[in-house]
């Protein structure tokens, strides 16, 4: 009787061979079946972003910075130990690299997986800048909107709380988190989406190394959190939080979510949430005449206008000594880390089908104005 040959792969290597040519098709898929992705984003996305969001909400830690550092750990303590197990444990080599290479694998394909669900195919979905390819704008139009919204940044400005030298102070008169979530709830009648469940979002702790790359907030698709730059100036706090909300329920796009961020503020009573979504809207917007001297000419008149409270509100990101005092945090230069971040970010985006790559962020501009111009 011949002995039965033994397979190549074990089980539970073929799954995970399984597993990844299953994502890679969803990847491809996902390209070319947008309303199939579009239902996704719409209707299961959130309730995925329900149920971990609830429980990542549990801790009082961000839980996704946490994983990042745990991988950062498990990358560091898996290279050192098989370099030494290699070297120590000759007679066991092999069955040591199939081990690890293993457990590295699973890993790597949870990656992929959450990667997958969470964050590459969102980019899929029909974009709400697509509902503007037949729009257009004349430049007179424009700068009517603009000159509005100077005025109503300008009006915004003088309701809110300043210290001696002028600069926001945010008013803890109320409780800021429960504010945003009713601002997206408010969101929501409009924009059915944003209904649902809404953790805290949490302040990042370790807030240098993310201030370098001039990050407001991330969302972290591994623990499904919203999460915050604790140190920024002030006044980005409330549209920011508001904006990493709606990437909890699938909105990937960093000028739709501006957008709606801008527009959930808006629901506000509360003068900060109103003032922080007009300050992080202007200081997005791009506009552009082409060779119309006179639209520029009064462009240039009309964004004279702004007070000098809000033309310091616009262009601060932390507060001024910030980055003096904390330079022993430091551990590779800020140059650097946001050439660095600027770039993958770039790249990412492009990857993921969007052409444009960080270029496409001033697609707020176009949504804000026809928000102004068609009512939507």
């Amino acid at each position: 009787m011949r002995k039965k040959t033994e397979s190549r792969f074990s089980l539970s290597t073929r799954m995970m061979f399984g597993i990844w040519i299953f994502l890679i098709l969803v990847n491809i898929l996902s390209r070319f079946l947008t309303s199939a992705v579009d239902f996704y984003i719409a209707w299961i996305f959130p309730a995925i972003s329900d149920f971990w969001s609830s429980i990542s909400g549990l801790f009082s830690f961000s839980v996704g910075e946490s994983m990042i550092v745990l991988g950062v750990a498990l990358v560091i303590i898996g290279i050192i130990s098989f370099i030494l197990l290699m070297i120590f444990a000759k007679r066991s080599r092999g069955k040591i690299a199939r081990g690890y290479g293993h457990f590295y694998g699973w890993i790597l394909t949870w990656l992929f997986f959450i990667l997958t669900f969470r964050f590459f195919i969102l980019y899929q979905g029909t974009q709400m800048s697509q509902r503007l390819e037949n729009m257009t704008f004349k430049n007179a139009d424009v700068l009517d909107i603009y000159e509005l919204l100077v005025d109503e940044t300008n009006q915004a400005a003088k309701k809110v709380k300043r210290d001696e030298t002028g600069h926001f102070i945010i008013s803890y008169d109320e409780n800021y988190m429960l504010e945003a979530k009713n601002c997206m709830r408010r969101l929501s009648q409009e924009f059915p989406q944003y209904k649902g469940v809404y953790p805290d979002a949490k302040p990042i702790s370790h807030s240098y190394f993310f201030t370098q790359q001039r990050l407001l907030g991330i969302y972290f698709p591994f623990s499904m959190e919203a999460n915050y730059n604790p140190v920024v100036y002030e006044v980005n706090l409330p549209d920011t939080i508001c904006h990493e909300f709606t990437h909890l329920k699938g909105n990937i796009f960093e000028d739709e979510a501006g957008y709606l961020a801008f527009r959930a503020c808006l629901t506000s009573d509360n003068p900060d949430f109103v003032y922080s979504g007009y300050i992080n809207m202007m200081s997005w917007l791009d506009l552009n005449f082409g060779e119309d001297d006179a639209a520029w000419e009064r462009y240039a008149e009309i964004e004279s206008r702004l007070s000098p409270e809000v033309m310091i509100d616009m262009h601060s990101f932390v507060p001024e000594d910030y980055y003096q005092t904390h330079r022993h945090e430091e551990v590779l230069p800020t140059a650097i880390v946001s050439d660095v971040a600027d770039t993958v970010m770039d790249a990412s985006l492009k990857a993921n089908g969007i052409p444009e790559g960080t270029a496409s962020y001033h697609g707020l501009t176009a949504l804000v104005l026809c928000y102004y111009i068609y009512g939507w």
